[in-house]
């Protein structure tokens, strides 16, 4: 199976994502999970926005630094990689998976999924047959609430939806209720970036999976920060603020790093509330793995990536 945003199937969601991108831009804008049903219109319901520093802008451009600058430089493994990075970035996590292999640091421990547990979701509508192409290229390539909703809605709601999702992801529980008022049931899954990282590497593998891929694979100015500084990655991000006051943010997607399409999954969490420098967090953890001269463990699946 090949899902190559080059591929005629992929320019066909190109297509309708362009056709679509007035109106998701305007929506996805929300930051975190809402709960509330899928209104008529395009418009997402309403939830909670940003705070964004002066300084942070929506789209935050990467640090400067040379390879030789970075904690990587005298890393010779993908385990002390990672390690060297969030040693040099508190407040994230890292999982590098592959090969049946799979490495992490950080912060480690199973937090909410928010947005990426949309791509489980968008698998789960495209294997029962009720994905509209459209709603897909909306709910992963712009992040849109509605849309992801309306999958949801679609596979029955509920314990339904939760263990059609389930049944994807495999490694977390997917809720059938809201475990946060105000927020998406999926969206609180809770995931760690080792088995979400696992669960990337499968991606190219999955039925039902191709066209969720080639929308990972779509570009969205308004998410132009971690992983999706790296050429030609297949990536969906998720934020939403934690229970104790900052802000969380996080990506998983295939990668091509040192010449090798990678499955990484990376987590950061603003302590100030500041989507903006969650955003930052990310982009500088995916600047210093590209920065990285170590082998690092091939997805599984990996003809997904370019």
């Amino acid at each position: 199976m090949r899902a190559l945003p080059n591929s005629p199937r992929a320019k066909k969601h190109t297509t309708v994502v362009a056709a679509a991108a007035a109106a998701a831009l305007l929506s996805a804008c929300t930051i975190g999970d809402v709960s509330a049903p899928a209104p008529a219109s395009d418009s997402e319901a309403a939830g909670p926005e940003p705070t964004l520093s002066s300084s942070a802008s929506a789209a935050p451009t990467a640090p400067t630094t040379h390879p030789e600058d970075t904690p990587v430089s005298t890393a010779r493994t993908p385990q002390e990689a990672i390690e060297a990075i969030v040693a040099d970035n508190p407040g994230t996590g890292i999982a590098v998976a592959g090969g049946g292999e799979v490495v992490s640091a950080g912060v480690t421990q199973p937090v909410a999924a928010w947005s990426t547990a949309k791509v489980p979701l968008a698998i789960a509508a495209e294997r029962a047959g009720v994905a509209d192409p459209e709603v897909v290229s909306r709910a992963i390539t712009f992040s849109d609430n509605a849309a992801a909703d309306t999958l949801w809605t679609s596979l029955g709601g509920g314990q339904q939806a939760a263990q059609a999702t389930q049944a994807i992801i495999g490694t977390a529980t997917v809720p059938a209720t809201p475990p946060r008022e105000g927020f998406s049931a999926f969206g609180q899954t809770q995931w760690s970036v080792a088995d979400q990282a696992e669960f990337a590497a499968s991606l190219g593998c999955l039925d039902g999976a191709e066209p969720v891929l080639a929308a990972m694979g779509d570009a969205d100015p308004a998410q132009a920060y971690g992983l999706s500084t790296l050429e030609g990655a297949l990536k969906k991000g998720g934020w939403g603020p934690s229970a104790d006051g900052g802000y969380e943010a996080r990506q998983m997607g295939l990668v091509t790093l040192s010449g090798k399409t990678v499955a990484v999954a990376i987590y950061a969490k603003a302590p100030t509330g500041d989507y903006g420098q969650a955003q930052q967090m990310l982009t500088r953890l995916a600047e210093q793995l590209a920065a990285a001269d170590v082998t690092w463990p091939e997805a599984d699946c990996h003809q997904a990536a370019v």
